[in-house]
């Protein structure tokens, strides 16, 4: 196994079309649950996407709340 040092930072390139299916959560309520392929040669961009999206979500949730902290 040979390791190639990389400087800088690393392209990931443009993440895909996002992909969804529907389910339900505890509560009978219809939640969009967000599909990733571990097997798509655009995986890292895709997940660093769905990250962003649910941190996004996540923080909006909170602000809503009042529960936003700076």
């Amino acid at each position: 196994m040979t390791l190639k040092i990389i400087e800088g930072p690393i392209d990931i390139g443009k993440p895909s079309r996002p992909r969804y299916r529907t389910a339900l959560d505890a509560n009978g309520n219809k939640v969009r649950i967000r599909m990733l392929d571990p097997n798509s040669p655009t995986f890292t961009a895709d997940f660093l996407s769905s990250f962003r999206a649910n941190v996004r979500r996540a923080r909006a949730e909170n602000k809503a709340l009042g529960l936003d902290v700076k």
